[in-house]
């Protein structure tokens, strides 16, 4: 009697300790897939070939893409050149700028509300007309960027960025609607 007690008292723990270990090691896989598998932001992760983090492995997530451009006067880009830049992604965070295959890293926003008017005939000797913008106040994005053209930019009320890169106005469509 007594050794029946021991081997069901036996049973009973080494139950627990399996059922134990099964559930803490497919908890640790579940959230290692959503990290693997997932990433929000311009993470490095692990390259599928290589095991290891690198180029190949970098995740960027395409918050905007050229969407049309406009070519400005005295350009020293033409149709050609522009055309080519469409549908290419642009990614920014909180400090980083992605476009064309180049990052700028500690990146510093300043914002400024200005007469779309004034800002478009002082620093790109333009109108509003010329670009077909209506907004009567758009946001000057100013940043310590080097990337050509996102040393400031233009973000309109519909959520479009516009940039100025070698006499080429570029339009950027936001990817996600919120």
């Amino acid at each position: 009697m007594q050794n029946n007690i021991i081997v069901k008292i036996a049973l009973s723990i080494l139950i627990l300790v399996i059922l134990f270990v099964l559930g803490c090691s497919s908890a640790g896989t579940a959230s290692q897939k959503r990290e693997k598998y997932m990433p929000t932001k311009n993470e490095v992760v692990p390259s599928p070939a290589t095991g290891r983090a690198g180029s190949a492995g970098v995740a960027m997530r395409v918050l905007w893409t050229v969407s049309k451009y406009q070519i400005g006067h005295n350009a020293l880009w033409g149709e050609r050149e522009a055309r080519a830049m469409l549908f290419k992604p642009l990614d920014i965070t909180a400090t980083t700028i992605t476009f064309d295959g180049k990052t700028c890293q500690d990146v510093t926003f300043k914002k400024e509300v200005l007469k779309t008017t004034e800002y478009l005939a002082s620093a790109f000797h333009t109108t509003p007309q010329e670009l077909a913008i209506a907004d009567d106040l758009v946001e000057v994005v100013k940043t310590n960027c080097d990337l050509p053209g996102f040393n400031q930019y233009i973000r309109l009320k519909d959520r479009r960025l516009v940039i100025y890169l070698n006499g080429v106005f570029f339009y950027f469509d936001p990817n996600l609607d919120y």
